[in-house]
């Protein structure tokens, strides 16, 4: 049986990072075999409205891998079966590559990493294992 959810933690440096609060979902999502949706560690999240400046709960996270409009990296593993859900948000700090799941870890090629400091310029990825 494969193991879905882990508690991952991509964070580095809790300090000197600042995360946000925000819904996070994914209306694309299909369920697993045991009948779970996680959005995984690691995720770039982007909003319509601006996630920084809304604190009313009303500028949901949804998962993109479009770079140039990511607001934020989803921190930890989340089960999102039931819709939107309360989660942590990365905007600044020091994130893990090697702590997200394979699939995850595929998204952040070197071009990417290059354009993910236009949107979230307070970010660094590394690599260690």
């Amino acid at each position: 049986m494969k193991k879905y959810f882990s508690g991952t933690d991509i964070l580095i440096d809790d300090e000197n990072a600042t995360t946000l609060s925000g819904m996070v979902n994914d209306p694309t999502a299909t369920a697993d075999s045991d009948g779970n949706k996680y959005l995984r560690a690691g995720t770039l999240l982007t909003s319509d409205k601006d996630f920084e400046t809304t604190d009313d709960g009303s500028a949901v996270l949804t998962p993109t891998t479009d770079a140039t409009i990511a607001q934020g990296i989803l921190r930890h593993d989340y089960n999102i079966i039931e819709g939107a859900v309360p989660a942590s948000v990365i905007i600044s700090g020091t994130i893990n590559r090697h702590r997200m799941d394979t699939e995850t870890q595929k998204v952040y090629t070197a071009d990417l990493k290059k354009t993910l400091k236009v949107s979230l310029p307070k970010i660094s990825v590394i690599d260690r294992d």
